[in-house]
């Protein structure tokens, strides 16, 4: 836009200075012409501030054709500088703004995922026996606010990181039309999330004891469907849609907020979680479950102890690898649980992953709830 509005007021600024070396009377001509420049490019949907304004001060310059004898050679310079002036003033904001680009790309910066996880996860041939299962959990992440979010901010990202150079010859400041110009304001405000803080375990305090004895009958009164959707609230609420930010390419991410539970979600009655734990099955040379205090929330898990699975997690395991999404045994008081977490559309980017393949799995104990 910039290029334009330079053309425009290079043809402006002559033609306004020969009518006023040629013209008996200049003052017509030149108001004309500065509508016409004005108002022509709005008619193309074309906004160009600086030749609107350069248009209205050449017309006030005019003043100076009533100095006698000079008035005529005085316009050109006069005109000039004028023009100068304009396109000066219209800079001291894109300055700014720059200022604030520059200082948005710093914490908002690139980067690389290749050291986070591998290329592709191991487990490829685990996909799911229930597809509408997956499909669903798909369409959870991509809900209404969540997806209209992410698309905001992550274009915005976008926009930080790719139109370095349109910034300046976009400037709204020299011209507005359907292309977009620098960021602005709400563009950057949609770059901005809240820090998910560590959230405890339910019952790091009185920690959770598996049931006792035989677990391989299934939990009584355990609602398969309801529990399916609090997983299902659990995945979503791990994966943090609005923090995925933008990704251009495996080494260039910008704006991704890690992975990590911001609450515990309420199971179906007559259960409460006690536990929830990550099993992780693609970086490991064999699965195993991290151990924290806190609920599971990838920034802290990296650097936490892990444990290998006990008995119950490895069967769950295995139940997972042949399709199944959900593996649930326990007793009348207490059970246990362990959940596929499992590539979505969402997610084969970053992670490299074929649609279903198995990416880790939660841990779940559950208390019976006292009455």
């Amino acid at each position: 836009m910039l290029y334009i509005s330079l053309t425009l007021s290079a043809v402006l600024l002559g033609a306004v200075n020969l009518i006023v070396a040629k013209w008996r009377n200049p003052v017509p001509a030149t108001i004309g012409l500065g509508i016409g420049f004005s108002v022509l490019p709005i008619c193309m949907m074309l906004v160009f501030p600086a030749v609107g304004w350069q248009a209205l001060v050449l017309t006030l310059l005019l003043f100076v054709l009533l100095v006698p004898n000079r008035g005529r050679r005085l316009y050109l310079p006069l005109s000039c500088v004028a023009t100068l002036v304009i396109y000066a003033l219209l800079l001291v904001p894109f300055i700014e703004k720059r200022k604030e680009t520059v200082q948005l790309r710093q914490e908002y910066p690139y980067e690389s995922f290749e050291e986070r996880m591998p290329s592709r996860p191991k487990f490829e041939s685990a996909k799911p026996n229930d597809l509408d299962r997956l499909s669903k959990l798909e369409e959870a992440i991509d809900s209404e606010t969540a997806e209209r979010y992410r698309s905001s901010r992550s274009a915005s990202l976008r926009h930080l990181h790719e139109r370095s150079v349109d910034d300046f010859v976009n400037s709204a400041g020299f011209g507005v039309g359907r292309m977009g110009g620098m960021l602005t304001h709400s563009d950057a405000e949609s770059l901005k999330h809240d820090p998910r803080e560590a959230v405890a375990q339910p019952d790091y305090l009185n920690p959770y004891i598996p049931p006792a004895g035989n677990l391989l009958e299934p939990v009584p009164t355990w609602d398969a469907g309801k529990m399916s959707r609090f997983h299902e609230e659990s995945i979503v609420d791990f994966l943090n849609p609005k923090g995925f930010g933008y990704f251009k390419n495996r080494k260039e991410v910008a704006g991704f907020q890690s992975h990590g539970m911001s609450k515990v979600q309420a199971a179906p009655a007559p259960w409460l979680a006690a536990r929830i734990e990550l099993i992780g099955v693609v970086i490991h040379e064999k699965p195993v479950a991290y151990f924290s205090a806190n609920l599971p929330k990838m920034d802290e898990l990296r650097k936490a102890p892990t444990r290998p699975l006990d008995a119950f997690e490895m069967e769950a395991l295995e139940a997972l690898r042949k399709g199944e999404d959900l593996f649930a045994r326990g007793t009348a008081d207490k059970a246990r649980m362990v959940g596929a977490i499992r590539a979505t559309k969402q997610c084969l980017e970053c992670h490299g992953a074929s649609r279903g393949d198995l990416l880790g799995a939660f841990s779940y104990g559950f208390r019976r709830e006292e009455r």
